[in-house]
């Protein structure tokens, strides 16, 4: 008898798919390997066959899981993932938040962020600017203030995107809209534990002072300090972490 696994409030076929998902990334299904047929998925669940089958659906459309008449359904290889959907970044981070996944974000963040930042100041407008002045002091006051970790990260997260935005590259925007969930995770952690206020604020000030003067290749070299400091801090806080 499988024992039946209690999900929280919300849509049940989202939130079967959410306990799937980790399950999946997390490695307790192997790729190559089959999920559980769907009797025992609605058992396991207590839930109905369509709500297993909208569940698997949006695994499908997600390409962690692929299926198939003839051979069920079969979790697809790592590669074939979408690893951008913002649900499939997000159960990584939850899963297991490792070495790997990390220096993948930073990576990530540094092919693209310094760039935008250069053309957030040869392009941006005075709206994109004051916009991310705007993220820049409720930044600063959220540390002056000392207000809740969450409250912190969401202004940093929101100078980030800001700049991202004022680059006016419409994939960097698409990029940075997909990563949000990661952005917002990696931004919490970091708060939580946070290099001194002022040594983060000046690093901060340096892109947004670069940016709001027009100096794009110092925006860029900013951004790129910024970003590498904030991978240090991180590190050292994954699991696997020596």
């Amino acid at each position: 008898m499988l024992e039946r696994e209690l999900l929280p409030v919300g849509t049940m076929s989202a939130q079967v798919a959410n306990h799937i998902g980790v399950r999946i990334v997390s490695g307790e299904f192997v790729p190559g390997t089959s999920l559980p047929i769907e009797s025992e998925l609605c058992q396991t669940y207590g839930v109905s066959r369509t709500t297993i089958r909208e569940a698997v659906k949006s695994l499908a459309g997600k390409r962690l899981i692929e299926v198939s008449p003839k051979i069920g359904t079969r979790v697809m290889p790592f590669a074939e993932w979408n690893l951008l959907d913002r649900d499939v970044l997000a159960w990584r981070l939850q899963a297991q938040f490792d070495h790997k996944i990390v220096e993948d974000i930073f990576e990530m963040r540094l092919c693209f962020e310094p760039r935008a930042s250069f053309l957030a100041a040869r392009d941006g407008t005075a709206e994109d600017l004051a916009k991310i002045e705007h993220f820049f002091y409720e930044l600063v006051a959220a540390y002056d203030q000392k207000l809740p970790i969450k409250a912190t990260s969401e202004s940093a997260l929101g100078f980030h995107l800001a700049v991202i935005n004022a680059s006016h590259n419409g994939l960097f925007v698409t990029i940075g809209s997909a990563v949000k969930s990661a952005l917002r995770v990696s931004s919490e952690m970091l708060q939580q534990h946070a290099a001194p206020p002022n040594e983060d604020i000046a690093l901060h000030d340096a892109v947004r002072t670069a940016i709001v003067a027009r100096r794009p290749k110092d925006a860029s070299d900013a951004m790129t300090r910024l970003l590498a400091a904030s991978r240090e801090r991180m590190l050292p806080l994954t699991v696997d972490a020596a």
